[in-house]
C-alpha cells in the first residue's frame, strides 16, 4: 500500500492468477456451493445490498450451525478497522421462511440451518467512505473494497464461488479482475481472490492497453470531467508496467491486470491487489508535470506490489488470518523497497532524470535523519508495530517512531549501492528480489522468512551482512551513507542547513503547541502539547518567527502558557536548529569501474 504522502518513502515465469493466491489450507475442498449477490438499488443512501447463497450439500464439516464472518481489516492497510460496524439488518431465509442465527462476536453470526439444504443470508453494508481500503457507495459510482463488504464461511474459504454484481440502473459498467463468465456474473477462486478483487460499479472512463501480452484496464473515476490525454496516459502507464516488469526478468504474472483510479479533492494513496490495484489522486493530477509524475510514482508503487507482497512476501503475509493481526518484521521490505523502487521505476521508464532520481534519494535520507524517532525505533520494530503505531500516529510520533515506508527506502537504497559496488556493477538488489522470487514463491507458494531474506542478501553480494543488518536493521545505529555511495561514484557528506538559527522546538498551530521536538530546549523544560502561549519575554505573542528573530542560540526565552485553566511561565533555553540535509554529488571519476557503477546504478545501459 502507498500512504496518501507521495514522498520518500520485484523470474522469468508467466503463471496464471489461480496459482498466485495465499491459501488457507491444503485440505480437500467441501461439496458446497456459495454464491454472492452485490446490488444497490438506492446508491443515495449509500448502502449496499448483499445475498450469499448457500447450498449445504455436505454437512460433515458443521455441527448444527455454520458461522458467518467479515473481516477486521483488509491485507495491505494493516490496522483492524472493524467493518463490522457498518453491517445491518442481517437475515436468514430457507425455503420455508427465515432460520435463527446469534452474533456471538463483534464479526461473527452463527446461523441455525437445521434441516434446511438452501440458505441465504442477506444483510446491508453501509459503504460512505472513499478510501482504497472500504467501501463507498452514491449516486455517482460504488465501489467495494472485498474485506469491507463481503462475508466468508472459514470451513469454505477455499472453494470457488460466484459473484453478480447488479448495478444501479444509472450505472452501466462493473471494473473487477474477475473472470466473467456472463454479464456481470464473475468467477471466483476463493475467498482469498474475493478480497484482492476491488469492483468499481459505475460509468468510469476506460482506457485499455496491451503490455508483454497482457491486457492492462483503467478505470478512472471523477467527481468531474477530467482533462488528460488518454493515448499519453496510456504510453506512460505502458512505459510504467514494462519498467517495474524488467525487475523480475520482463515476465508477467497476470493473464489482466486492472488499475482503478478515484479522482477527487482530499483524496490519495493506493491499495495493491493480486491483478488489481485501487489508486486514488486528485482531479488536478494531470494538470502539470509535477503532479503528473507524482501520480505515476503511486501507479508505479502500487503496480510493483504485483510482485513484492503479492507474491513475494513475507511468510506472515499469507496465509492471512482475516480476524486478527498478522505481524512480521518485514514491512521495510514489502512497502520500504517498494516506495525506492516507485521512483527506480520511473528513472527505468525514463520519465525522471538523474537528477530527481538523486534528489528522491535524498529526500528520503533526509527524512529520516531528522526526526528523533529514527534513534528510538529500529524499521524491524516499525513494522511489527504497524497495527498500533504508524497508523495511529500522535503528537509524539517523530519522538517515537520511524517509517518503515521511508527508512525501508533508504535500505533499499543502501543494499542496492552494497551490491552494485560488491559485484564490480554485475548485480544489484534486483538479483536478491529475483532469487527470492524463484525460490519461494515460484518454487513453493510460500513467503520468506527474515533469515531467508538476509542469506538472499548475502549470497548475492558475497558478503557477511550480521553486523549491518543487526546494527542498522534491528537496531538504530546510523548508517555510514559516505561508504556506501562511493560503491556508485557519489560523495555523499551531510550539511547543517540552519546553522546558527535558534531553534525552540515546537510545533503550532495558531497559539496551540501541537508538537514538541525531543532534544529541544521546550521539549526539556516544560513546554507541553496542547499549552496556549500567551507571552514571551513579557510580550504578546504573535509567532515563533517573531519571538526568535532577535533571540540568539544560546540565550534563554521566557515563556508564559496557559494550561488546564492555569497561568505557567518557563524559561527556555534556545538551541541551534539541528536540521541537516545529505548533499548528494557526482564525482565523475575517471575509472571505468566507476562509471560502470553509476551507470548500473541509474539505469544508464
Amino acid at each position: 500500500m502507498k500512504s496518501i504522502n507521495f514522498a520518500f518513502f520485484l523470474l522469468s515465469l508467466s503463471i496464471g492468477t489461480t496459482f498466485a493466491i495465499s491459501r488457507h489450507k491444503s485440505e480437500p475442498p467441501i461439496n458446497n456451493s456459495m454464491t454472492y449477490e452485490l446490488s444497490m438499488p438506492e446508491p443515495n443512501t449509500h448502502y449496499f445490498e448483499v445475498k450469499i447463497k448457500l447450498d449445504l450439500a455436505d454437512k460433515s464439516e458443521f455441527k448444527d450451525y455454520v458461522d458467518f464472518k467479515i473481516a477486521t481489516w483488509t491485507p495491505g492497510s494493516y490496522l483492524i478497522r472493524e467493518y463490522a460496524k457498518n453491517v445491518e439488518g442481517f437475515e436468514v431465509n430457507y425455503s420455508k421462511g427465515m432460520l435463527k442465527y446469534q452474533k456471538i462476536s463483534k464479526n461473527t453470526w452463527r446461523v441455525f440451518f437445521g434441516n434446511a439444504q438452501k440458505i441465504e443470508v442477506k444483510y446491508r453494508v453501509y459503504a460512505n467512505e472513499l478510501s482504497v481500503r472500504n467501501a463507498h457507495l452514491d449516486d455517482s459510482h460504488g465501489y467495494a473494497n472485498g474485506a469491507a463488504v463481503f462475508m466468508f464461511v472459514k470451513e469454505l474459504m477455499n472453494q470457488k464461488s460466484l459473484l453478480e454484481v447488479i448495478p444501479h440502473k444509472s450505472f452501466s459498467k462493473v471494473s473487477v479482475a474477475l473472470p466473467e463468465i456472463s454479464k456481470n456474473k464473475f468467477e471466483v477462486q476463493d475467498f482469498d481472490t474475493l478480497v484482492d478483487s476491488p469492483i468499481e460499479i459505475g460509468n468510469q472512463d476506460i482506457i485499455e492497453f496491451e503490455s508483454m501480452g497482457v491486457k492492462h484496464t483503467i478505470a478512472n473515476y471523477s467527481v468531474k470531467p477530467l482533462n488528460y490525454d488518454k493515448k499519453q496516459v496510456a504510453a506512460d502507464y505502458k512505459k510504467v508496467v514494462e519498467a517495474a516488469a524488467s525487475v523480475f526478468g520482463g515476465q508477467h504474472p497476470c493473464k489482466e491486470y486492472l488499475f482503478i483510479v478515484h479522482h477527487a479533492e482530499g483524496i490519495g494513496g493506493g491499495l495493491e491487489h493480486l491483478n488489481s490495484t485501487t489508486c486514488q489522486t486528485s482531479t488536478g493530477a494531470y494538470e502539470n508535470r509535477e503532479k503528473y509524475i507524482g501520480f505515476l510514482g503511486l501507479i508505479a508503487h502500487e503496480y510493483f506490489h504485483l510482485w513484492n507482497v503479492k507474491r513475494l512476501r513475507p511468510a506472515a503475509l499469507g496465509p492471512f488470518d482475516y480476524e486478527n493481526e498478522n505481524y512480521t518484521n518485514m514491512l521495510w521490505v514489502s512497502e520500504g523497497f517498494t516506495s525506492y523502487y516507485q521512483y527506480d521505476i520511473l528513472r527505468r521508464a525514463g520519465l525522471i532524470d538523474e537528477k530527481k532520481m538523486l534528489s528522491h534519494i535524498g529526500y528520503g535520507i533526509n527524512s529520516i535523519e531528522n526526526i528523533y524517532g529514527n534513534k528510538v525505533q529500529s524499521v524491524t520494530e516499525a513494522s511489527w508495530d504497524a497495527w498500533i503505531k504508524y497508523y495511529r500516529p500522535n503528537e509524539n510520533s517523530n519522538n517515537s517512531t520511524v517509517s518503515y515506508y521511508t527508512k525501508g527506502g533508504v535500505i533499499a537504497n543502501v543494499l542496492n549501492m552494497l551490491i552494485i559496488g560488491e559485484s564490480n556493477g554485475q548485480k544489484s538488489l534486483d538479483d536478491v528480489l529475483r532469487l527470492l522470487y524463484a525460490e519461494t514463491y515460484l518454487a513453493k507458494n510460500s513467503g520468506f522468512t527474515d533469515d531467508e531474506f538476509k542469506k538472499a542478501c548475502e549470497k548475492v553480494s558475497g558478503k557477511d551482512l550480521s553486523k549491518f543488518f543487526e546494527n542498522c536493521i534491528y537496531g538504530t545505529d546510523m548508517i555510514d551513507y559516505g561508504k556506501f555511495f562511493e560503491n556508485v561514484d557519489i560523495e555523499a557528506s551531510f550539511i547543517q542547513t540552519q546553522k546558527d538559527k535558534p531553534w525552540l522546538g515546537v510545533t503550532m498551530r495558531n497559539n496551540i503547541v501541537t508538537k514538541t521536538e525531543r532534544g529541544s530546549g521546550a521539549y526539556s523544560y516544560g513546554i507541553y502539547v496542547d499549552d496556549e502561549i500567551l507571552r514571551t519575554d513579557q510580550k504578546v505573542f504573535v509567532s515563533l518567527d517573531e519571538t526568535l528573530k532577535n533571540i540568539k542560540v544560546g540565550e534563554k526565552v521566557k515563556i508564559e502558557v496557559l494550561r488546564d485553566g492555569n497561568l505557567l511561565e518557563y524559561e527556555i533555553p534556545i538551541f541551534e536548529n539541528p536540521t541537516k540535509a545529505i548533499k548528494l554529488s557526482l564525482k565523475n571519476s575517471k575509472s571505468e569501474l566507476a562509471l560502470k557503477r553509476y551507470k548500473k546504478w541509474m539505469h544508464l545501459d
